[in-house]
């Protein structure tokens, strides 16, 4: 019986601290992404290439393409343009794999899912996909 007792509180305790650990990476991603965001609108090419994988996946309304490709086309928003991120969701698939859905409001509203990929300790985005939000 205390076998039994001792193996179930462990079992237990291994859910809780993985769930905790998920939760703090919940926030460093949601982080990671605003940092994304920030640097697209100033223009800033190096730091969006740190959170973009080498082999990116990029859906667009244009159609697809990859990491090259989002880079040369990033440009700085023009003056008074706010990147608002909002209802951000975050589940992860495994402890290196989570998806991201949030939405922006503002000039440049849209809808946004991404996958996220832990390599060597860093976070990164394998896929992505914006679907633009029609104005009222």
């Amino acid at each position: 019986m205390r076998a039994r007792l001792a193996i179930g509180l462990a079992g237990l305790l291994l859910v809780l601290g993985a769930a905790h650990a998920l939760a703090d990476d919940t926030e460093a991603l949601i982080a990671l992404d605003k940092q994304w965001g920030e640097a697209g609108g100033k223009g800033d090419t190096a730091t969006i290439a740190k959170l973009l994988a080498d082999d990116l996946v990029s859906v667009t309304e244009t159609g697809v393409r990859g990491k090259k490709e989002e880079l040369a086309d990033n440009e700085p928003a023009p003056a008074g343009t706010k990147y608002e991120p909002t209802d951000f969701k975050v589940t992860f698939l495994d402890a290196n794999t989570a998806i991201m859905t949030h939405s922006t409001t503002g000039d440049d509203a849209h809808v946004s899912l991404h996958v996220w990929s832990k390599k060597s300790g860093a976070w990164q985005v394998v896929a992505t996909s914006t679907t633009p939000v029609a104005s009222e």
